[in-house]
């Protein structure tokens, strides 16, 4: 009997060291879990967990500086006239040297029938129709520069004016009231009606009247206006 319960007892000995490495092995393996799986879980959650990126914020505007644009010089004030000019100043006084009717026109570049001459002949000036006697007054102010009696056209005075202009007056009755030289202003008397010019007779008592312009003929029309 003795021989017997020896073997039992010497199992159940290894049994005991046997169970004892298990409960070791089993601490071992719980105690490895625990001392890892934090570490494992936090890896898993860093690389389940998305990453948003904000964009960086832009920079605030800088205000820009508007380009300094020098002031415009004030404009200086005009030079003082010492002398207003007025209209009468600038524009020569003209008048018409006699109140009638026209009866020859100037016509330099057609022929006109001449009844004194019994021809055609161009017309240097304008034949105004008045009475004997009427007085014939100068267009502008000018000076005299010469008074004759003419062949053809009679008793006739002539006036030099500014700007190169000349007038003529012819079939003046004899004796004209200008001489020379004589300083005239526009509506002085320098004659009368008359009928002296032997190229007109035909025509009675009448003004012939006619312009030049340096020395060139001008229809009076565009002179006295």
């Amino acid at each position: 009997m003795g021989n017997m319960n020896a073997p039992k007892r010497s199992f159940a000995g290894k049994g005991f060291y046997i169970a004892l490495a298990l409960c070791l092995l089993v601490t071992g393996v719980i105690g490895y879990a625990a001392l890892f799986r934090p570490e494992k879980a936090a890896k898993d959650a860093a690389s389940n967990t998305t990453v948003v990126e904000h964009p960086a914020p832009k920079p605030a505007p800088q205000p820009v500086e508007k380009a300094q644009v020098p002031p415009a010089p004030a404009p200086e004030p005009p030079a003082e006239i010492e002398e207003t000019m007025q209209v009468e100043d600038l524009i020569p006084q003209v008048v018409s040297p006699l109140d009638g009717t026209t009866v020859t026109v100037f016509s330099m570049t057609e022929l006109l029938y001449d009844e004194t001459m019994a021809d055609w002949r161009t017309h240097n000036g304008m034949d105004i129709q008045a009475a004997e006697g009427d007085a014939v007054k100068t267009a502008a102010d000018g000076t005299v520069v010469k008074v004759e009696d003419d062949e053809l056209m009679g008793t006739t005075v002539y006036i030099e004016h500014e700007d190169g202009y000349t007038t003529q007056y012819s079939s003046l009755q004899a004796d004209p009231p200008v001489a020379e030289g004589q300083a005239v202003s526009a509506g002085d008397i320098i004659g009368y009606v008359g009928d002296t010019a032997p190229a007109e007779s035909n025509m009675g008592p009448h003004l012939h009247f006619s312009v030049t312009k340096d020395g060139k003929v001008v229809d009076p029309n565009e002179y006295v206006k």
